[in-house]
């Protein structure tokens, strides 16, 4: 009797093992699927830079926890971030501008990356600014 009682626990104890790696097996499957990529470049989650901007960083200074930009051209907005990752199109960093001189307060004693957007949405490549 004793041993019945025994074998129905290890029984009951391997079915939720069981179910457990089923569960996780399908939890992982799901996950998989939806980080890999369907049909798309291997790029496809990374905002890519074009040199063909119509718009022009002529200055970059950094004055007393200010960071004064000039810009020529068809520049729509900049992007100021301190990570390296390319913004893509539609970023939350992305802060509307005109061309000419542009004042940005910044916090001292660390880099900046800065991405300008022309008018056709075409994005420059990141410049440094270190303090």
């Amino acid at each position: 009797m004793a041993k019945n009682k025994q074998m129905k626990k290890y029984n009951q104890t391997s079915a939720i093992i069981i179910m457990g790696i089923i569960i996780l097996c399908v939890f992982s499957g799901v996950v998989a699927f939806n980080l890999i990529p369907n049909n798309l470049t291997s790029d496809s989650y990374y905002a890519k830079v074009d040199e063909r901007v119509n718009a022009k960083i002529e200055a970059l200074e950094m004055v007393e926890h200010k960071l004064e930009l000039v810009t020529s051209g068809d520049i729509d907005s900049y992007c100021i971030k301190t990570t390296r990752s390319n913004p893509n199109a539609n970023a939350l960093c992305w802060t509307n501008t005109e061309a000419g001189t542009t004042v940005i307060s910044v916090l001292a004693g660390k880099k900046y990356y800065l991405w300008i957007k022309d008018t056709d949405g075409n994005i420059s490549s990141p410049r440094t600014i270190e303090r």
